[in-house]
């Protein structure tokens, strides 16, 4: 397993905003406890229980399985043949393919990847491949925010009193810097006090770049002071 100790660079990624991961899948979801979704795009109504899920996801935490969707199926093949290495299911990220194979090989913390079945039309028949839920499970505090080119307030955490902020909203190349302590725990983070951005390891981040996910991520270099 690869590790951080290996560089002193890191990146952040700006993936938790490509809606593009989330429309027109050709695809149905399956909760715990609940009857399949309609084949259909549209969206049924989120249960508090999935927004409260998602909240945590998007900040970092480590996720429950039974809080995940249980099961994606595939009702639209041609959709479904468009899709890459990493798509969202209820919001959550699923990948398979090279990103999986890249993924497994380096720490990403309390959560990790999960195996996740995804069918076939029938909803009995698995669908060809090897799909995993992309599970978090680290927050750091290493973002040095008066330093950063775009950073801006954005709300302050109720539970924590933390001022929240926005990082490269409005200028995507701003330059960001972290702090050495950046160089520590696992190669995938979320900082505490940053809204909606994924950090990761010099390592990790080139491991990206190499299959040609730069793009899909986002991906912003990151300074070490």
């Amino acid at each position: 397993m690869a590790g951080k100790s290996m560089s002193s660079g890191a990146w952040m990624s700006n993936v938790l905003s490509n809606n593009r991961l989330g429309e027109k899948l050709g695809t149905r979801t399956k909760h715990f406890g609940r009857d399949w979704d309609p084949a259909d795009e549209v969206l049924p109504s989120a249960t508090q229980e999935h927004l409260a899920a998602l909240r945590d996801y998007t900040q970092g935490k480590a996720v429950r399985r039974d809080l995940f969707p249980e099961a994606e199926a595939v009702f639209n093949d041609k959709l479904f043949l468009r899709v890459g290495d990493i798509f969202c299911s209820a919001g959550f990220f699923v990948v398979r393919g090279k990103l999986a194979e890249t993924l497994a090989r380096f720490d990403l913390g309390e959560g990790g990847l999960i195996p996740f079945p995804v069918y076939q039309a029938d909803l009995a028949t698995p669908y060809p491949g090897e799909f995993f839920l992309l599970n978090f499970g680290c927050i750091q505090n290493s973002i040095l925010v008066d330093r950063c080119e775009d950073a801006r307030k954005f709300v302050v955490d109720k539970a924590s009193g933390l001022q929240i902020w926005h990082i490269n909203r409005s200028k995507s190349a701003g330059e960001v810097v972290l702090s050495p302590r950046a160089l520590e725990g696992p190669d995938l983070w979320f900082e505490e006090a940053v809204h909606e951005k994924l950090f990761l390891s010099d390592a990790l981040g080139q491991a990206l770049l190499d299959i040609g996910m730069g793009e899909v991520f986002r991906l912003t270099r990151c300074r070490i002071a």
